[in-house]
């Protein structure tokens, strides 16, 4: 059976109640949310799988045969990924990359790619186990029209594998049928943003009023950056005051900070365990924000999420998986309740599971065609009429 190495040190967190959050943060990969699709992946491969970190040396790699790099949103100005581009031509292995990304202001724009970026990028590009198929499944059209520009061609369009963690062939009336069981959500969850993300500051005071009814379950959860997640776990003596004090403004504007620091303790939650996660937000009727992964995660616990996109990354991903998605600049243009968030929601669970069937279809295509086994659920799931 083909040996792989699946890059990526989130495999098992331990017991994560008593270890520092900076730690634990960094182990994630420096966002909660990269959780989510290494799980996916780790599920969907059926070979013999050993977990390395990216900065594995090359002689880690000596009895493998295929690499696995779970990706995000690494092609843009932000990532200089020159060092790992070595490590891999080093290695001299197959590569396959697995959701990557493409990151600007809006899906309209052209990224800018550092030199170390674009060497890493056309490094992969060069590793194909086979020469039948690209070896780079894509986030979505507008990351794979990206590379062409770079002269990397013929990657397949796909999504996120996040977007394959629930087996179920009726995902999409799953959904449907706990959205619908009541005329307006009452209860919701919050897939939180960060105190830089101006656009979307207005729409997260108004989620989070909503969310904080005493009368029902409600929870703010934070995935990044990193003074977030201390908030999360009450270490409010490990961010900065004036780091503090930006967030509070951000979320809270109307508390003191001792009442702020009462509101973390109440609502705000970080997750470092999928399954954890996931049972959590069933516990809501609706998941909303602007992190993609917060609100996929609610649709693969079969309830509704919907996305506050902010940028080109988000948009993709949710047109490419069917992940229902507002846009920030509509939302903070008018206000925001129960009901009219239901009345914005658009969901057609058919739809749905049909576009899904066939994203599987292509993903199963792509593992198949670069050396992997896929795991016997996608079958299951490709097979649904």
């Amino acid at each position: 059976m083909t040996k792989v190495a699946v890059l990526g040190e989130h495999i098992n967190m331990g017991l994560y109640s008593t270890r520092p959050t900076a730690d634990l943060y960094r182990q994630t990969g420096l966002n909660t949310g990269n959780l989510a699709f290494i799980y996916a992946i780790l599920s969907h491969i059926a070979d013999t799988v050993t977990v390395l970190p990216w900065h594995a040396r090359a002689d880690r790699f000596k009895d493998i045969d295929i690499v696995v790099i779970p990706c995000a949103n690494q092609l843009g100005k932000h990532t200089d990924l020159g060092r790992h581009a070595e490590l891999l031509r080093e290695a001299g292995k197959p590569v396959v990359a697995i959701g990557l990304g493409a990151q600007s202001e809006s899906i309209t724009a052209d990224i800018t790619l550092s030199d170390g970026t674009l060497r890493w990028v056309q490094a992969i590009n060069e590793s194909r186990p086979t020469s039948s198929l690209s070896n780079i499944y894509t986030r979505g059209p507008y990351t794979s029209q990206q590379l062409e520009r770079f002269d990397i061609r013929d990657t397949v369009v796909g999504g996120c594998p996040s977007h394959f963690i629930n087996p179920a062939r009726d995902l999409g009336k799953r959904i449907h049928a706990a959205w619908t069981e009541h005329p307006v959500p009452r209860s919701i969850s919050v897939a939180g943003g960060h105190q830089k993300w101006a656009k979307a500051r207005i729409v997260e005071q108004q989620l989070i009023a909503l969310m904080q009814d005493p009368r029902s379950f409600g929870q703010y959860i934070v995935q990044s950056e990193e003074d977030l997640v201390l908030l999360a776990r009450h270490d409010f003596d490990k961010v900065a005051p004036e780091t503090l004090e930006q967030i509070r403004a951000y979320l809270c504007p109307h508390y003191t900070m001792e009442e702020f620091k009462s509101w973390c303790r109440t609502y705000a939650r970080a997750f470092f365990d999928v399954n954890a996660w996931m049972d959590s937000l069933r516990e809501a009727d609706l998941t909303i924000g602007p992190r993609y992964h917060g609100t996929a995660l609610a649709l693969q616990a079969e309830r509704m999420g919907v996305t506050v996109t902010i940028d080109s990354r988000t948009q993709e991903l949710c047109m490419q998986t069917g992940v229902p998605f507002l846009t920030a600049e509509d939302l903070a243009t008018r206000p925001l309740t129960r009901t009219s968030i239901r009345q914005m929601v658009k969901f057609d669970p058919a739809a749905y599971d049909r576009h899904r069937l066939a994203k599987v279809r292509t993903y199963i295509e792509f593992l198949e065609a670069n050396g992997l086994t896929p795991a016997k659920f996608l079958y299951d799931l490709a097979a649904a009429p």
